[in-house]
């Protein structure tokens, strides 16, 4: 290994300044009882606490678990261990009593109502629309009606029915009060779902009351107290919901619509709008239909995916061939790079026992039961999810597989580039293999049955590129000439292998499933922005830019920033919410990288895609020492969009690249650069230098001393060539 350029040691490391501050502040940071706000160290203190907290009591296991607090808190507090967001987030003494839901990033799911409840928790959600699998016809839904009380504070006169109207209007009808809970919310779409199922109730009317939900504005526990979104969104998802009935759709097309509408009234704990994938076998008939089903921008809220395997891409047949013109056709001059592929057979499918879940019993916890009656709803899509060839999909950014039916994967994050040598790295990868396996182990799961089955784990990293100067002088061109980068790669490898080891004796030690997957590279568009890292495996999108972060319109920190000078836009598109624009310089563009630094767009689609293929190779398969490939693929995937200029590329080229590539690897998104300037909302706004500074010198001073600090502006003027003597 070469030398560190920048020396790293262990330290209490600080959030970036700007940007990182905003991002903690808006999700992870808590207002402790001294009135004043966490630092990093006390987030780092609190996680692994609650992380530790979850082996059992007793003798027998208190020097593990001190042992296994210390370590946590070290890598957390240096930043070379950042657990999920939602970690960061919900982590803390009352984690044994939570449920998992709540602390995982992907899942799946098998029906409307899951999948609600699973978003609701904060969780991105990956639905199977085949066929097959849609055995709700919401032909069949009942009427719905939905009431409250007339002293709830957000009743409405003219927009709203009474209770009390209802009662004296309705004397025949199946009445439910919806708790105030994200559980209760889930039951009544379960109620509406299931009568739906039951094809008996078309004719019928079901009152929904909403009088216990909470009013607008009234504190949310276990989101730092965030403000509640009141009984409206849910109300107005289910009159959209109802409009599917008689609409002519097929029951795919139906559910497709069904859970577009409850996921545009999910906005969790005031900072994350629902995260969706929505997948459809290329052998299914109406996948053509698919396809082309969001042009006109409808349905945006899931990335669409054909679930293709080897005997598609063979083209053997007409019919392959018509769906994968269809698809690269759609995603080409539609600008929109949808849908995307699946590689079904390059999942790890680890499908043993899967006839276990043909009784339905697959989706209950101590938190969330669901009636007696969906069983034999849940049971009917297991009989046919069973029948597949294919049962894993991935979640919504792609890096993780999945049980179709339902599943779980909880994820961490390692920074070796934070870490002091190799050696604190790989116990960083392994202290973050304990961590996940034991909230798998110990914790309250929907999905128990197939938790305890799997094991699933993502143990990702972030930071790479950051590390791969720091460590090795490489950049981007260097790392993906293998045999140049060798020494490079066999580190990614001994990573890989020690997650491996460590993931077989710790789930021995607590006498648990091996986990059947153990590696991925998530987007870690949030975790990563705290330290103003490159995120997951991508390559830094700007050297300088703007970047906006969402929050909703009452979030009092919208207030804040505009009173010091950021940059405002409140939008129209994403109603009630309010961007924030901060400046933005990543820590890569400060490493004096200076010619040999690459970012996003000026990487062509071809090294993007080697460079795939070497993590696949490297982190996601792994080798030996001696470069040989692992007994067993127990890797997940890589999440990545792969960004080419259609300018430049024609379509030809592009369907080239995508024939010739696409094959070899797991997922990979493959989007357009497109101009943004005509879109409300984009992440990064590229700027000039004088934008940059006409940005810098509206915010109040303030404020503007630790953004200066953050983001180097010494070495930003070096850059554009007006270096101060």
């Amino acid at each position: 290994m070469s030398a560190y350029r920048q020396k790293m040691k262990f330290e209490d490391r600080q959030l970036a300044k700007g940007l990182g501050e905003a991002v903690a502040k808006r999700t992870i940071l808590r207002t402790k009882a001294n009135g004043e706000l966490e630092s990093w160290q006390d987030v780092a203190k609190r996680v692994a606490e609650g992380n530790s907290s979850l082996l059992p009591q007793g003798k027998k296991w208190e020097e593990h678990r001190k042992k296994e607090n210390r370590l946590l808190r070290k890598h957390l507090s240096n930043a070379s261990l950042l657990l999920s967001g939602r970690h960061l987030q919900h982590g803390d003494a009352s984690q044994p009593e939570r449920n998992m839901e709540v602390f995982t990033n992907c899942s799946t799911a098998s029906s409307s109502f899951l999948l609600f409840y699973l978003l609701l928790n904060g969780s991105g959600v990956g639905r199977a629309y085949d066929d097959a699998l849609m055995v709700v016809d919401w032909d069949y839904m009942p009427l719905v009606r939905c009431v409250l009380d007339e002293q709830h504070p957000d009743f409405a006169w003219g927009e709203d029915e009474s209770v009390k109207e209802a009662r004296h209007k309705y004397r025949k009808a199946h009445w439910f009060e919806i708790p105030d809970t994200r559980e209760g919310w889930a039951q009544a779409v379960e109620k509406i779902e299931v009568m739906t199922f039951e094809r008996k109730y078309k004719d019928d009317l079901l009152i929904l009351d909403f009088s216990k939900v909470r009013a607008k504005g009234s504190p949310i526990h276990g989101m730092q107290g965030r403000p509640a979104s009141g009984p409206r969104p849910l109300i107005k998802a289910i009159q959209h919901v109802a409009t599917v009935k008689g609409a002519g759709l097929k029951p795919w097309k139906q559910s497709m619509y069904v859970d577009h509408y409850l996921s545009e009234c999910v906005l969790v704990g005031g900072a994350r709008r629902a995260a969706r994938i929505a997948v459809k076998t290329w052998t299914d008939p109406d996948i053509f239909e698919f396809i082309s089903i969001k042009k006109g921008g409808f349905l945006w809220s899931a990335n669409n995916s054909v679930a293709v395997d080897d005997k598609f891409w063979k083209q053997s047949s007409k019919h392959a061939q018509k769906v994968l013109d269809a698809v690269m056709r759609s995603s080409y001059f539609d600008r929109t790079g949808e849908p995307g592929f699946v590689n079904q057979h390059k999942l790890v499918q680890n499908d043993d026992g899967f006839d276990g879940y043909l009784d339905g019993n697959y989706a209950s916890s101590k938190k969330f039961r669901p009636m007696k009656r969906t069983t034999k709803m849940l049971a009917e899509v297991a009989k046919y999810a069973s029948a597949k060839y294919y049962t894993q999909i991935p979640n919504p950014c792609g890096e993780i597989t999945l049980n179709m039916l339902g599943g779980y994967c909880v994820i961490a994050d390692v920074v070796p580039y934070f870490a002091p040598d190799a050696d604190s790295a790989e116990e960083a990868f392994r202290v973050a293999t304990r961590a996940l396996i034991r909230v798998n182990t110990f914790m309250d799961s929907l999905y128990s049955r197939e938790v305890k089955r799997t094991n699933r784990i993502g143990v990702g990293m972030t930071g790479i590129h950051e590390y791969a100067w720091n460590a090795f002088s490489y950049s981007f061109h260097d790392l993906i000439d293998e045999k140049k980068s060798l020494d490079f790669w066999q580190t990614i490898a001994r990573f890989k292998r020690a997650v491996e080891d460590e993931a077989e004796k710790y789930s021995k030690f607590l006498g648990v499933a091996v986990p059947h997957t153990n590696t991925t590279i998530k987007p870690a568009g949030t975790t990563s922005k705290l330290f103003a890292l490159s995120e997951g495996a991508h390559l830094p999108a700007m050297r300088e830019y703007i970047r906006w972060v969402q929050f909703r319109d009452d979030d009092p920190l919208v207030k804040k920033y505009k009173k010091l000078g950021y940059p405002i836009k409140e939008l129209k598109s994403y109603q009630g919410t309010t961007a924030v624009g901060f400046p933005t310089q990543p820590e890569i563009c400060r490493l004096g990288m200076n010619g040999k630094l690459v970012t996003a767009s000026e990487a062509t689609p071809e090294e993007q895609y080697q460079w795939l293929m070497l993590l696949e190779k490297y982190w996601i398969r792994g080798v030996d020492e001696n470069g040989k490939p692992l007994p067993e693929d127990k890797g997940n995937q890589i999440s990545y969009t792969l960004k080419y200029d259609p300018e430049k590329v024609s379509y030809r080229k592009f369907s080239s690249m995508i024939r010739k590539y696409q094959p070899q690897i797991k997922t990979c998104s493959v989007m357009p650069k497109i101009d943004v300037t005509a879109y409300e909302y984009q992440p990064e706004e590229a700027v000039t230098i004088s934008q940059f500074m006409k940005v810098i010198n509206e915010i109040s001073e303030e404020d503007q001393n630790t953004l200066l600090e953050d983001i180097n502006m010494e070495h930003l003027r070096c850059e554009s060539g007006a270096c101060p003597i």
